[in-house]
């Protein structure tokens, strides 16, 4: 499965790079899943996971607010069962998505920890209460990891060639904000020629665990009735995946 080409644009690449080497979470997805045939994938970004669920024969939907990753998606995706649409996931009700409702929907990576805070996360259970079926599953991966204090950050770096040009990136330095945490990451491009680019990008992410997740969603309309641990590898922090279901489904 292609992710990234070439032709890709570079925000695709990087996303390829930082994101597309976690695949511990994809069994869980696809055990969640199984037998739904309506999946809607939300934060989608290139089909790290639609893509993964529509070569096990799911009919995805995916969701972003880059409109650039999604037609980097649909550009590679063929005809595979899935498509992306630009959108912005804390406001599901004002989109076009097709259908009403979703045998199932998901939150995979990141997503509740960078969509703006316990207001926009509001929005986005909400929405996906209204467009879940009744009798569906609804699942929100967080990470709980909380680093003591403000440091540096030593681990090898992600690393991609794509089209003769080396991408490489990894966390340098993580920021305590309180409320949130900054990760903060060195980009490194070699070109072709050998020379080299860098950067810095920085991602913001709320602090959450489970248990504030299941206050936020009962709020929402939805019942938290399963957490699914994912445990940490080499390279990448454990998560937990929160499943839940409509209220009266919860028994």
């Amino acid at each position: 499965m292609i992710l990234s080409d070439p032709d890709s644009p570079e925000l695709a690449v990087w996303q390829l790079v930082e994101s597309c080497a976690y695949t511990a979470d994809l069994p869980v997805w696809s055990e969640l899943t199984e037998g739904s045939g309506s999946v809607l994938d939300l934060g989608c970004g290139i089909g790290r996971v639609a893509r993964h669920l529509a070569a096990e024969g799911r009919d995805v939907l995916g969701i972003d607010l880059d409109p650039v990753l999604v037609a980097d998606l649909n550009r590679l995706s063929g005809d595979e069962s899935v498509s992306g649409m630009a959108g912005d996931v804390t406001a599901l009700d004002a989109l076009d998505l097709g259908r009403e409702r979703f045998e199932a929907i998901l939150a995979p990576q990141q997503l509740l920890h960078i969509v703006g805070g316990e207001v926009s996360r509001h929005g986005l259970i909400e929405g996906v209460s209204r467009r879940l079926e009744p009798g569906g599953i609804a699942a929100f991966a967080i990470s709980e990891w909380v680093p003591g204090e403000s440091g540096s950050v030593d681990v090898l770096p992600d690393v991609r060639e794509v089209g003769n040009w080396v991408y490489a990136s990894r966390p340098i330095a993580v920021e305590d904000d309180g409320d949130s945490l900054t990760i903060v990451r060195l980009r490194q491009k070699v070109a072709p020629d050998g020379s080299l680019e860098e950067s810095e990008d920085r991602i913001t992410l709320d602090r959450m665990d489970r248990h504030s997740l299941a206050d936020e969603l009962a709020e929402g309309g939805l019942v938290a009735v399963r957490a699914i641990e994912v445990p940490e590898t080499e390279r990448h922090i454990a998560t937990v995946i929160v499943v839940a279901r409509h209220d009266a489904e919860s028994a």
